[in-house]
Parts: structure tokens; C-alpha cells; sequence
């Protein structure tokens, strides 16, 4: 009998155990996250796929979907339904998430070294939006973001200075380059002129957004015009400028720059003020097509018009 009741002791304390390293390990799955990590992966292999397909393009989908992610202090958020929360403490933290889901957004899309939409008749700019980000209204809680928004150009040196991977910073990863100030300075069109990456507003929510061109044999750039001319886009008043190809640039791969006005900008040249690089563009690492490189862009509005995106990719 006592052996009886030593095995029953024994096979309670068993189940006990089990029980506890299965609570264990789903929290650590939650924790990981790798529903999110799966999508991605998902997407990326599609995007392999797709630029190795030896049949039409077409037959070969995309599975690449927008991620939905909330930056908050206090794990709270209101301007969004089940986002993806990103519980920061300081402004690098912030800094982070920001820089964080531009490089997966690079990485998803093949690092310029695929070719994932193929040729057709007419040139196109294809754009993916990785991410729709919104900012708690907490975030002014942090010093740096008291006034409810990010100074682009602090993130932007984050970019140049903090490693992504052992040896490579951000920038290099994404624009191969760690030397921004230079491209700035080759962007001015006068010594006197002022080139900034703008601002983030927190009331505002914004994209994750890339893309690429799918004819690459001629020097075509995001959005239109010609050098040191404005356009209006769409019937927009924001002042667009095309950058050619740079090659005898001796930053490398960057090829070039999307610049709108600041809020003087309309239609004359003469009075951008203050412009702001919307985005930047590089050349396919391998292959000719040209990119844009991930860049952070206001949600649905007069700015993200002027990347002149003629298909999303993604699925909302």
C-alpha cells in the first residue's frame, strides 16, 4: 500500500512539473512573439520566391502584410485596435523600434539584391508598407519628445552610429552609408540652404514604407521632374525634386534623394526654405533595379502622395 502511495506522490509531483513548464513555455512563446517573426519570414521567402521564379512573376504571390505597432511608456494605447505594443523607457529606446522595423522592412524585401516585381510594359514604382505606427500620447512623458514630436535628424545620427549587426551600423545596412552629412551637403543647391529629415508628429500616425522601380535600364527616380525644378504631384502643393544618378558619388550606393519643400514650397524652386528628404534612394545590390530605401512617412497624406507609389504591395 505504501508503495501504492508512493507512486501516486510521485506521478501528482510528475504532472505538477508538466504542468508548470508547459504554463513556462507558452509565456515564452508569447513573450518571443513569433506569430509576428513568422509573418515576416513569410514574407521574405515569398519575396524569394518570387525574384528567382523561372516562370511568370505572377504565378508566384507575394504574401507580404503591414504590421500594425503601438510606441507607448506605460503599455497603454488609444489610438489603436490590437496593435503590436512596443513599451519603450527613453528616446533611444523609441529610436530603436523606429530603426529596428525600417531594417526588417529591408530585410523582408529582399536588401536590394531581388528583383521582386519583374519587367512590364510601363515603369512603375511598386511601394511596401511594412508598418503603421502609432505613438502614445505618454511618449511626451520622455524629455526628448516633450513637445509631442521626433526631431528626424537625432534619429537619423542614431541610424549612423548604433550597429544593427556586429560591424554595421544602420545606415550602412540600409543606405550604405554612414556618412549622411556628406549626402546632405551634395543635396544643397546653395551653401546657405538648409536639408533636415523633418520631424515626427505623435498625433500623427505614420508608415514603414520602401519600394522599387521595375524598369531599370533607364534613370528613373522616385516621383518625377528634373533636376533643381518642382512639380505639382497630383494636384499637390509640395515642391518635388528628381535627383539623377550620382555616379561619380563617392558614397557608393546612394543614388539619390526625394525632397519636398518645407511649407513655403509651392511650385518655385526659390522658395524651399527648408527641405526635407523624404526618402532616399539606392542602387540593387547585384542587380540594376533601383530602390527606395526604408523610410518613416506621415499616413495617407499630401507627403506620402509624393512618393509617387503607383501599387502597394503589401496588404493592409
Amino acid at each position: 500500500m505504501n508503495k501504492k502511495a508512493e507512486l501516486t506522490t510521485q506521478q501528482l509531483v510528475t504532472l505538477i512539473i508538466l504542468i508548470v513548464s508547459f504554463v513556462v513555455i507558452l509565456f515564452l512563446l508569447f513573450r518571443l512573439n513569433l506569430g509576428k517573426e513568422t509573418e515576416s519570414e513569410l514574407c521574405h521567402n515569398s519575396v524569394i520566391m518570387r525574384g528567382s521564379a523561372v516562370v511568370l512573376e505572377d504565378a508566384v504571390p507575394l504574401d507580404c502584410s503591414r504590421k500594425y505597432i503601438c510606441i507607448t511608456k506605460d503599455g497603454s494605447c488609444k489610438s489603436m485596435t490590437k496593435p503590436e505594443i512596443k513599451k519603450v523607457k527613453t528616446d533611444s529606446d523609441v529610436y530603436k523600434v523606429l530603426a529596428d522595423e525600417m531594417a526588417n522592412c529591408w530585410w523582408m524585401f529582399g536588401e536590394g539584391k531581388i528583383d521582386y516585381v519583374g519587367k512590364t510594359l510601363f515603369r512603375n514604382n511598386y511601394c511596401s508598407i511594412c508598418s503603421q505606427i502609432s505613438f502614445d500620447d505618454n511618449l511626451t512623458k520622455i524629455p526628448a519628445f516633450s513637445l509631442g514630436q521626433l526631431n528626424q535628424n537625432l534619429f537619423y545620427n542614431y541610424l549612423v552610429n548604433e550597429n544593427y549587426t556586429e560591424g554595421e551600423t544602420y545606415s550602412e545596412y540600409l543606405f550604405g552609408t554612414k556618412d549622411l552629412n556628406e549626402f546632405k551637403k551634395q543635396l544643397k543647391l546653395n551653401q546657405s540652404q538648409e536639408i533636415n529629415f523633418g520631424t515626427i508628429d505623435f498625433s500623427k500616425q505614420y508608415f514603414v514604407v520602401m519600394g522599387i522601380v521595375n524598369e531599370p535600364q533607364e534613370v528613373w527616380k522616385w516621383g518625377s521632374g528634373s533636376v533643381g525644378a518642382t512639380i505639382g504631384l497630383k494636384g499637390l502643393a509640395v515642391g518635388l525634386i528628381k535627383l539623377g544618378v550620382l555616379s561619380s558619388n563617392p558614397i557608393g550606393w546612394i543614388a539619390g534623394a526625394v525632397i519636398v519643400g518645407g511649407t513655403t514650397a509651392v511650385g518655385v524652386f526659390s522658395q524651399l526654405s527648408y527641405p526635407e528628404i523624404l526618402a532616399i534612394n539606392v542602387e540593387g545590390d547585384g542587380i540594376n533595379n533601383q530602390f527606395m530605401a526604408p523610410t518613416i512617412i506621415e499616413a495617407e497624406s499630401d507627403k506620402f502622395e509624393a512618393l509617387n507609389c503607383q501599387e502597394i504591395i503589401t496588404t493592409a
